[in-house]
């Protein structure tokens, strides 16, 4: 009897015990909600609009409340003095104040200006008393126009870096809540933030992707990630603090990117990043170079010479200098460094990435380099060649985000 019951009371103890632990866990992340929304700005400064929705709208004002059915169109006017809302175009709406709600019925979704969203649009005024569009929705929808526009519509054999990007993606949305919640958002629409395009750019791959890790994010000491991620490594991946100012990430470790010892397989190897070149005359070079320095830098040089002065351990450029006419010489680092090459034919209008050399023959300047972005995080045709190749999407994760711990949070 006493053993029976003394194996009873370790049960009871260490169910007991069991619980607190799960308690204290499930505690320490605060703030996660399966109905979390987000507020994403997508127009700024707009002047015209058209707003409309094929289930009918509830259109909201600090006023009052009005009904629209399901061919109506709203129109508004906004020559940054006076606020014109049509109905139907020969219909005027009186509105005395801002901000106006437009809430499709039956969750149905809204066009704005061509495009369509899930969730409700907010017009307001932005800090310059301009107009500014914000789309409210939950975190799930979000991410459905958000892991296309980043990282493509992948074929089914891929759906790993699919899930990897919408972790990603998601994490990186927890980790920036309330970024300009002075103006009224969350984030931005593009590259400042995370690229979103909403309803039309959504796939069924890409939507089960997001199901399928729903709620997951990323976690370094129990609190979201600032989750980069880029185009093409080139091979190695960056630390966060040769990028951008600010103190080194633990989970933002550059590294080798791919496997193997002697024969090594570079996972970006088939992005046609990987490798590019571009070759200038020495005076178009140096011209380049100036003008850049100079809106840069709020400096007038006129250089002579640009050459790399500092490299990491992962042969990315750190730092650079440029000498001008006079013989003065200046430094140059990080983000910096692609900013004083200018390309029109890629997004950004920068060099592709800092890992590259510089070269003179003769009278040309020629530009070597690998990989395209900041190289920070997580690598998307990295991922994408890892899930070719049988890795999960986690994996994935844990291979460009030192230290991390996967959670579902909801």
């Amino acid at each position: 009897m006493e053993k029976k019951f003394l194996n009873k009371l370790i049960l009871l103890a260490s169910a007991a015990i069991l619980f607190a632990f799960q308690g204290c866990a499930k505690s320490e992340i605060k703030g996660y909600d399966s109905g979390q929304e987000i507020r994403i700005a997508i127009g700024h400064k707009v002047s015209k609009m058209t707003i409309a929705s094929s289930n009918g709208m509830k259109v909201t004002t600090p006023v009052g409340s009005m009904i629209l059915q399901k061919n109506d169109t709203i129109f508004i006017e906004y020559d940054n003095t006076e606020f014109k809302m049509y109905l139907n175009r020969d219909k005027r709406i009186k509105v005395t104040s801002l901000p106006v709600y437009f809430i499709p019925q039956n969750n149905g979704m809204f066009t704005y200006n061509g495009m369509i969203y899930r969730g409700v649009l907010i017009i307001r005024k932005d800090a310059d008393q301009l107009l500014l569009a914000v789309n409210k929705l939950s975190m799930e929808d979000y991410l459905k126009g958000v892991v296309p526009a980043e990282i493509g519509k992948l074929n089914k054999k891929m759906i790993e870096a699919s899930k990897a990007q919408a972790v990603a993606a998601r994490t990186y949305a927890f980790a920036h809540l309330n970024k300009h919640s002075d103006m009224g958002y969350d984030m931005e629409c593009t590259v400042q933030d995370q690229v979103y395009r909403g309803y039309l750019l959504e796939d069924s791959i890409t939507n089960r992707a997001i199901d399928e890790t729903r709620g997951i994010v990323a976690l370094y000491k129990n609190a979201p990630i600032d989750a980069k991620y880029h185009s093409t490594c080139g091979g190695y991946t960056s630390d966060n603090e040769n990028e951008w100012s600010g103190s080194p990430a633990p989970y933002l470790r550059g590294g080798f990117d791919g496997e193997g010892c002697m024969m090594r397989k570079v996972y970006c190897s088939k992005s046609k990043h990987y490798k590019w070149v571009y070759e200038y005359s020495k005076d178009d070079f140096y011209a380049m170079v100036s003008n850049n320095f100079s809106n840069l830098k709020k400096v007038k040089i006129d250089a002579v010479d640009a050459y790399i002065s500092k490299k990491d351990k992962y042969k990315r450029a750190v730092e650079m200098t440029i000498a001008d006419k006079g013989g003065k010489k200046y430094t140059v680092r990080g983000l910096d460094i692609r900013k004083l090459f200018t390309f029109e034919e890629h997004l950004g209008g920068m060099l592709k990435s800092r890992k590259f050399t510089i070269e003179q023959k003769g009278g040309k300047i020629i530009i070597s380099g690998s990989g395209f972005g900041h190289g920070v995080g997580m690598c998307q045709y990295g991922a994408m060649e890892m899930a070719n190749t049988g890795k999960n999407y986690k994996q994935i994760l844990n291979h460009y985000y030192k230290g991390i711990q996967l959670k579902r949070v909801y």
